[in-house]
C-alpha cells in the first residue's frame, strides 16, 4: 500500500485557481444571476470540477490536472453560447473566468515544462 502524501497547494497558480473555483461556485448569488437555471448549473458545475481537481492534486500530482482546467476553461469561454444564457453578467463572468482559468492552466503547464516563467 503506498502512502498517500497531502499537502498545501505551494504555486500561486494553485491558490488562484482555488480562488476561481470557489468564485464559480459562489457568482450566482453574488452578481444576482442565479434566476438563470443554465447559467447557474454551469458555473457551479465547473467551480466544482476546479476545486475537486485541485483537492486531488493535493495528494496526487499528475500533469493532467492542468489539461483538465484547459477543457473547463475552454468550456466556460463558449458555454454561455451553447447552452444560451440569458444574463449578460452571467456570459460576461464565464468568458473572463473561463479565460483566467484557461491562462492559468496554461502557464503552468509552460512553467512545469521549463518554458518562461
Amino acid at each position: 500500500m503506498t502512502d498517500q502524501k497531502f499537502s498545501l497547494p505551494k504555486q500561486w497558480e494553485d491558490w488562484a485557481s482555488w480562488i476561481l473555483g470557489i468564485w464559480l461556485l459562489l457568482s450566482p448569488w453574488a452578481l444576482r444571476f442565479s434566476l438563470d437555471a443554465s447559467a447557474t448549473r454551469d458555473v457551479v458545475t465547473v467551480g466544482f470540477l476546479v476545486v475537486f481537481t485541485e483537492v486531488v492534486e493535493l495528494s496526487v500530482f499528475r500533469d493532467w490536472e492542468e489539461w483538465i482546467n484547459v477543457a473547463l476553461g475552454a468550456w466556460l469561454l463558449v458555454s454561455p453560447w451553447v447552452l444560451g444564457f440569458v444574463s449578460p453578467v452571467a456570459t460576461a463572468n464565464a468568458v473572463v473566468v473561463g479565460l483566467l482559468v484557461l491562462a492559468l492552466a496554461l502557464y503552468e503547464i509552460s512553467s512545469d515544462r521549463g518554458g518562461p516563467a
